[in-house]
Formats: structure tokens, sequence, C-alpha cells
């Protein structure tokens, strides 16, 4: 299209379309013809080429478009004749051209307008092609039908499959694929499920991935922590850190204590299932000074034993931790 039809003119890079400027590539009308090689960007049914009547004050002519730039009325610019003048021939629609005799000093029509085979952009229709399209042929500037070509085409033809394929495995050195198929509408349907991961090394996690869990801790592993792990860039699992270990038994097996009742001549022992035991001698033949289930004073406990003439006394825990060797004549039951 001209640029001077636009005032004031266009500034680069928009360009002079309908009077309007716009930028290059736009197609307002969606016929999938740019604005600036587009006979009429409001009007779809035109594109590159088109054809349309015209008038002056001594009849009609046509103008043509081709490729958005359309030239200047065809209508005769002179109406009156001599008798005598020889006929002449004017312009007329699809590239036509009408005989004209001079009659009573005017010129006039002699017959009909001798046309081409179709009006420029015009579009008839044929059989099915390509992806569900229709076979279009479009009349030329010259009024000729152009040759066949498939319009109206979906995306793809039914039954092709496409392949899409992406990074996976230890450091994306892998790859997974998905597939998707054409429909009888000759459109995509969805993509499938990644298949497997092949290549890549495979590894024992993703970089980045984080791993959480508890386990037990503390004596005899009646406590619980938590614990946590990170994948490292060579796809394998970094060292566990742990968090505070609560609960447990109250000791570990074996460990000792002093008595609850401060006795010096004895100690409290850890059992197997980690809780403390009563308090027990500190060797196997020793003895307790304070007797159990009372709290004092060290020196209360005895035990019966019989003496060298008969009869029954009794024995004390010493401060050695050991039981006397002299039995005391008592009355011991």
């Amino acid at each position: 299209m001209d640029a001077e039809v636009c005032s004031p003119r266009c500034e680069s890079p928009l360009v002079c379309m309908s009077g309007r400027c716009m930028e290059p590539g736009v197609d307002m009308d969606e016929d999938g013809v740019p604005a600036e090689v587009d006979c009429d960007d409001d009007e779809p049914t035109l594109g590159r080429v088109a054809e349309r009547t015209c008038t002056s004050a001594c009849g009609t002519g046509v103008e043509r478009c081709e490729n958005g730039v359309w030239d200047e009325c065809s209508a005769p610019a002179e109406c009156n004749c001599d008798p005598g003048d020889p006929p002449r021939m004017i312009a007329c629609e699809r590239c036509g051209t009408q005989r004209q005799v001079c009659r009573d000093g005017r010129w006039a029509n002699d017959g009909a307008c001798t046309a081409g085979e179709c009006t420029p952009g015009e579009t008839r229709s044929g059989g099915p092609c390509g992806a569900c399209g229709t076979l279009m042929q479009t009349c030329q500037i010259d009024c000729s039908w152009g040759g066949d070509a498939c319009g109206g085409e979906g995306a793809c033809m039914p039954g092709e499959f496409d392949t899409e394929m992406q990074p996976c495995g230890c450091a994306g050195g892998g790859v997974q694929t998905r597939t998707r198929s054409c429909g009888a509408d000759c459109m995509w349907g969805a993509f499938g499920e990644w298949g497997a991961c092949s290549g890549g090394g495979g590894g024992a996690c993703t970089p980045g991935q984080v791993e959480n869990g508890s386990e037990p801790c503390g004596n005899c592993n009646l406590g619980s922590r938590t614990r946590t792990r990170t994948c490292q860039s060579d796809c394998t699992w970094g060292a566990y850190s742990f968090g505070t270990c609560t609960g447990g038994g109250a000791c570990a097996p074996g460990a000792t204590r002093g008595c609850a009742n401060g006795d010096s001549c004895g100690h409290e022992v850890c059992s197997a299932s980690c809780a403390w035991g009563s308090c027990q001698p500190l060797t196997p033949t020793g003895c307790l000074r304070i007797r159990p289930g009372t709290s004092g004073p060290p020196g209360n406990n005895f035990r019966c034993c019989t003496p060298a003439g008969g009869g029954n006394g009794w024995q004390f825990c010493l401060s050695s931790c050991n039981w006397s060797t002299a039995c005391d004549p008592a009355s011991c039951s």
C-alpha cells in the first residue's frame, strides 16, 4: 500500500496500511496474509490479489490489487466522441475488455465484456488433501486459476506418532521418552506417561533429593531420633545428620552406681533391660552394712549363724564389707 495515504507519514518501522500506521506482520482479519501485502486487512475474503468495480463520470471500470497495492481505476476519462471515431477498447471486470463505439457523440458499450476465467482473489475448493485439508485454487492477478494448494490442514496425519524426550538419571545423563498419536481429526492427542530412564548411569537418587527418617537410639534402643540425608551431585547419598535422642533406657547394661541409701558396701547394677536394679554387695562374698528395706544406720545388717557350742546366733556386716567371723549367741529367728 502507498505510504502516502497516511498523514502524517508513518515513521519506521511502522508502515501505512488502510490509512493507519501499523507494525509489519500484523494480520487484523486473520486470513493468513500480513497487513502490508493484504489488499484489505479488514476483509478476510480479500488477500494478496483482488479486483473491484470503480466508476468515473464517464462510466465504470475496475481497480486491481496485487500484494496490497491497488492500481488506478480503469474507468474512461473521456465521455464524448466525434462521429466516425473508430471503436475503442476499455478494461472491464475479470481482466476483460469492453468494446465501445461512438453513438450520438458519446461512447457506448458495444456488446458484453469479454472476461477471463475468474476474479482475482476468488477461491474455489476441490477434494480432500493432506492432513484433513481441502484442495483450493485461487484466482491470479491475470484472472486465471492458479494451481491446487492444500488449505485448512490439521496438525498431523491420522495414525502418526510424535515423540518427546527429556533428560533423566544421574545429572541428567540419561533420557526418557513419551509419545502421542494423531487422531482421525488430524489433531494431536495428549502425551502418555514418561517411559523408563535409559542411560545416564542410574544412581541411587536424584541430586538435591532429601530423605527424612527416624531410628532407635539410647540405652537398649528404647529412644528415637530423626535422621536426614541429601543426594549429592554424583547421585549418591551424603552422610546422615541426626537430631537429639529422646527417650531410651535409664542406664546401659552392666553400669553401676551408688545405692540410694548411701550404703558404701553396695551398689546398684543396670540390668539387661536398661533399668537400675536393687542395692547389692560390691563382691559376691561381701555384704551390705545397711539392712535392705531400712535407711540405716550403717552396721545394722545381720544374719543368722550357728555358734561353736551349738544353738544359734548372728553375724554383723563389718566396715570391711565382709561378714564378721564371730557368731554371737542370740535368739536368731
